[in-house]
Formats: C-alpha cells, structure tokens, sequence
C-alpha cells in the first residue's frame, strides 16, 4: 500500500527533530539522506493539467497499434478474397481457401515480426536517442507503413500488405518498449498504475474504432477496405504536433544524461509545485546506485546475476498475456463468428461489440488499478481466471452451435465478451508497465524492450497459427487457452511479486525469496 510522508505529523520522533535542528526542513532532508530509497515511499501526487496532456499525448503512439490489431478483422474475409483475385491476376492460378488463408495468416502475423524487431530496437533507442525523440522519429516509420497498406489493392499487389505489416509491425514493436516506460516515468510512483495503463486505454479506444470503420456503410466494401489503413494517418499526425510540448523522462535526464537542473525542471511542470526534492533525490540515488555497482546494461547482462530471475519473470508475464490468446480472438473474430453460425452482417456487429465492450473493461481497470484495495498481482489472476473459465464454456456454445443450436451462436457471443472484459481488468494492462516497476532506470529501457520483445514473438506464433489450427481442429482450439490461462495462473500465484506502490530494490528483494521455490 502506498504512504504518505507528512511534512509535520506530530509524532514524538518530529519533535525530537525539532528540538535538535533549528531547521526542520534539514532534519527531514538529512534523515532522508541516509534512509535508503526503498524503505520509504513518496508522498502521493495528484494528476495536473500538464501531467494528464503529456500522458494523453504520449499514449496516441498506442492508437496505431491498437488500430492495427482491429483494422485487419471487418474486412479480414473481403482482404482474403481480393488475395485470391491479385494472385489469379499475376499468376493466373486459383488458390484454395486454405492457401488464401495461409496467406493471410502470414499477412496478419508479419505485424508481430516487425514487432519483435521493433521492440528490440526501442531500448536502444530509448537509451542513445531519449524517450521523446525515439517517439517522435516512430512516427515517420507510421506514415510510410499507412501508405504501403492503403496504396496494396490500388496497385494490385496483394505482396503489399506483407510489406506494410512489417513495417507497421515495426513502428508497434517501438511504440511497446517505449511508451509504457515513457508513461511510468513521467508519473509519481501513486499514480503509475493509471498513467500506465493509457497505453492499453488507447489500444482498447483504436481497435473499436477500426472495427467500426469497417462496417459496410463505412468502409467495409470491396472497393473502400483500403481507406481504413489511411486512418491512422491522422493521430500519427497529431502526436507529431503535440509530442515537442511534452518533456523528456526525468529518469532518463538524471541516469542517462546527468542532467539533475532538467530534470528537476521537468518535474515541477509535471508535479505543478516546486516540492519535488524528495522525488528527485529518489531518482539521484537510484541512478547513482547503478553506478556504484558498475552496472552493464547490455542485453546479455539482463541474464545474468541479479537481474535474471526479474527478467524471466517480465517475459512470463507477456507470455501470459498473449498465450491467452487474445490476439487471436481480436485478428479473426469476425471469420470466427461466420463461421459458427452467424450470418449476414451479424459477425461484423458481434466484432465491433466486443471491442465496445472491452474498451468499457479497460476504463474500468483504470479506476482499480491503483485502488487500495487491488492490487497488481490480484488482478492479473482474476483476469486470468475469468478467461480460463470463459474459454471452456466458448467451446461448449460452439459445439452447440455447430450440432444445429442456433441459441448457441448468441450465447456464445457472450461468453467470448466475458473473456475479453476478464481480459481487459489484469492480462491487458498490467505485464506492459510490470517491467517499469520491477527493474530500475539503469536497466530499464532494455530490460522494457527485452519484455516488449518476447510480447511480439508470443503474439506473432498466435497470429500465425490459429487460423490453421482452428481450420483442423475448429471450436476446440481454444482448448489451448484454458491449458495457458491455467498454468499463468498458477505461475502468478507462485513466483509474481506485488509492485504496486513499491521501489525496485523492494521488489526485488522479494524476489529474491520467491526465487528460492524454484531454484
């Protein structure tokens, strides 16, 4: 739980400091001095004008991944067509719904390889270039992708829109590495959990609206899918207008630059008060902690020692939230639904639903994130647990479904909601700033990008596999969901720390025991 440290109490130990220092202020400066960051907390910030504009600004880089994951579901069977219509005309062949289908797979998946390069990158990035300028330069990448997807159909080259995907991929794969840590760094450590959690909020608000947009009265036509690619030309655009009246990330001032005057600067416009000495000297001694220690923060380092088990966990942690595969249900629901009785423009309608009511989820999550009485690790399991639960009865609905029960069809719609709002309230969120929390400026941005990294590989085999899978096995592919959900669960229980409201060297003190049960 996150305390307070109250300028004057009242408490015996005050006066005794009163008594002692003509100067209480010093007193409490010079116990701070000696006090270790990580055995007491920061005073509790409220948000600010200028807080919430940068944290808004910075999060529309998360628009364009959201809206790429939603983009490809509505017109998902009219792409597929068109492959078949472009191949026929370069090739003269007529492909076979499973060979369109493979090629669509691996359309939608090269966004995930893009992705694992991007993400990679980002540390780097983050590092030599700072969290401001690598986010502004991503940008550039977003607009030449929009181009290369939008431009696939009037060209005929259904070869595009691999292109596109990986280049779109790419721009993502940036955007996650960096603009989780960007966020939690700019906010105080009582707030990090909702500051945080806008990179999901964007997602959830860009994957309805591409889902909209692909409706048949809007772009969802043979003719006018390729417009909903050069959407997203338009926040890319924003975010460049307002990125230059954002900050660099104090942390990354202080640990990368030394630049304690800028960095103090960039606070007190953050914080809108000059108190921020206690927050700053939390930041001088956590990068001069690393120094001390003679820290290497290359990736192979992030193995090794200390920093191994946290590693592991960050990766575990994506690898739960992508192995619930909901990226799969996000990509294809609409082939989905066709596919299992519905029909007409049902599916289309069933899509943009979910993705309603997933966005509701997340802004929900937004108000328990940092409640007292929730915690990090609580939700991660009760969303995990909801989505194992609701992948079971997902299956049992489409066999229903399948054996000639029409109700089922629409039963299942509900439960395929009720996976994806448990989604929203844990798995969603919660692993893209559970590395901010849990590894320190010195080693953070890679530390992030390693994370980011294996979230791309994870969505990237889910991307690629489940339609095939689903085409062999149909409604019992989602089977493997409960089997990862279950074993996530119980992996979360066991070895994942709570952060919320904590220092790193906390956290990793206690993971320091946890680590003991495997090792």
């Amino acid at each position: 739980m996150n305390s307070t440290v109250a300028p004057a109490s009242g408490n015996d130990n005050d006066k005794d400091n009163d008594t002692r220092h003509p100067n209480p202020e010093a007193a409490t400066s010079q116990k701070l001095m000696k006090t270790p960051p990580e055995s007491h907390h920061l005073p509790d910030e409220k948000w600010t004008p200028y807080l919430f504009f940068c944290t808004t600004s910075i999060a529309l880089a998360s628009f364009q991944d959201g809206f790429q994951i939603g983009c490809i579901n509505a017109p998902g069977p009219l792409i597929i067509e068109w492959i078949k219509a472009s191949h026929f005309d370069m090739f003269g062949e007529v492909l076979t719904m499973y060979k369109a289908d493979f090629i669509w797979s691996v359309a939608v998946s090269m966004f995930s390889v893009g992705g694992m390069f991007g993400s990679l990158a980002s540390g780097f990035l983050a590092d030599h270039l700072g969290r401001k300028r690598t986010l502004f330069y991503n940008n550039m990448l977003a607009l030449l992708a929009a181009a290369c997807l939008c431009s696939s159909k009037f060209l005929n080259v259904y070869q595009m829109i691999v292109i596109g995907r990986f280049l779109v991929g790419l721009n993502c794969g940036i955007t996650s590495g960096l603009v989780p840590m960007y966020l939690t760094e700019l906010a105080p450590g009582n707030l990090r959990g909702k500051s945080g959690s806008f990179h999901q909020l964007n997602i959830s608000v860009a994957i309805v609206l591409s889902q909209a947009l692909g409706l048949p009265f809007i772009f969802g036509s043979t003719q006018h899918w390729p417009w909903i690619f050069a959407c997203v030309a338009i926040p890319t655009i924003l975010q460049l207008m307002l990125i230059p009246f954002c900050p660099e990330s104090p942390k990354y001032l202080i640990a990368k630059l030394n630049d304690r005057d800028g960095a103090r600067r960039a606070l007190v416009r953050l914080r809108g008060h000059d108190k921020v000495d206690q927050e700053l000297e939390h930041m001088v001694q956590e990068a001069r902690e690393a120094m001390e220690s003679n820290r290497k923060t290359g990736y192979v380092t992030l193995f090794k020692g200390d920093n191994r088990w946290p590693m592991i966990v960050s990766i575990l942690m994506m690898f739960s939230q992508q192995f619930s595969s909901i990226s799969a249900v996000t990509f294809y629901s609409t082939l989905i639904f066709k596919r299992n009785g519905l029909s007409g423009n049902d599916p289309l309608y069933a899509t943009l639903g979910f993705g309603c009511v997933k966005l509701v989820a997340t802004v929900g999550c937004l108000f328990l994130i940092d409640h007292p009485r929730f915690g990090r690790k609580r939700l991660h399991i009760a969303g995990l647990s909801g989505m194992c639960l609701s992948s079971i009865l997902i299956v049992v609905t489409l066999t229903l479904s399948n054996a000639g029960h029409q109700w089922a069809s629409y039963v299942n719609i509900l439960f395929i909601l009720t996976f994806v709002v448990t989604f929203a309230f844990g798995p969603g969120p919660i692993p893209w700033f559970f590395t901010s929390e849990l590894f320190d400026s010195a080693t953070r941005g890679k530390a992030a990008a390693v994370s980011a990294s294996s979230n791309w590989i994870a969505n990237w085999l889910v991307g690629l596999t489940f339609l095939p899978i689903n085409n062999l096995i149909h409604q019992f592919a989602f089977l493997m969901f409960t089997f990862f959900t279950f074993v996530f669960i119980l992996f979360t229980w066991k070895f994942v720390p709570e952060t919320k409201g904590r220092t790193p060297t906390a956290i990793r003190k206690e993971l320091t025991v946890m680590k003991k049960r495997v090792f």
